[in-house]
């Protein structure tokens, strides 16, 4: 840099180039990585909602008298919520969905249909547990209870 007229006359210039090319990039940066986080979160609730299907679907083929245990991760990223089972001939019996933070999904179960037993969808969240059990005498069917 100059030390002399010139030098202090451009310092300023320099300066307010500088602030303009950070005011027109960080709003765009920050809206990459709201927009990066929100899909690491849907991703992940899309993942665990994949785990709890294919428990069922598997249990439902094993049939009568199976139990397990489903817990949800504690490190799920915060807000997102789960939606399992319902009343038997409801649409939610036959499927688990999932609001990460305002993004929705669903996934539908396979030969096998999820009730619980107040009829309502079971809603749950990071770190809750949940058990399935095959009631005795029916096949596809299974009872989903908050531990």
């Amino acid at each position: 840099m100059r030390r002399d007229q010139r030098g202090i006359e451009g310092l300023p210039l320099r300066l307010m180039l500088v602030a303009l090319l950070i005011s027109l990039a960080l709003p765009t940066m920050i809206s990459v990585m709201h927009e990066t986080t929100s899909n690491v979160a849907e991703q992940k609730a899309a993942e665990m909602a994949e785990e709890i299907a294919a428990t069922l679907e598997e249990m439902s083929s094993g049939g009568p008298g199976n139990v397990r245990t489903v817990k949800v991760p504690d490190d799920l990223p915060a807000g997102i919520a789960f939606s399992i089972g319902g009343e038997n001939g409801s649409v939610d019996y036959s499927r688990i969905k999932w609001d990460a933070g305002g993004r929705e999904g669903s996934r539908y179960l396979t030969g096998v249909i999820a009730i619980t037993e107040d009829g309502k969808p079971m809603v749950i969240s990071a770190g809750d547990s949940i058990r399935l059990e095959c009631p005795l005498g029916t096949w596809g069917t299974v009872k989903v209870v908050k531990v």
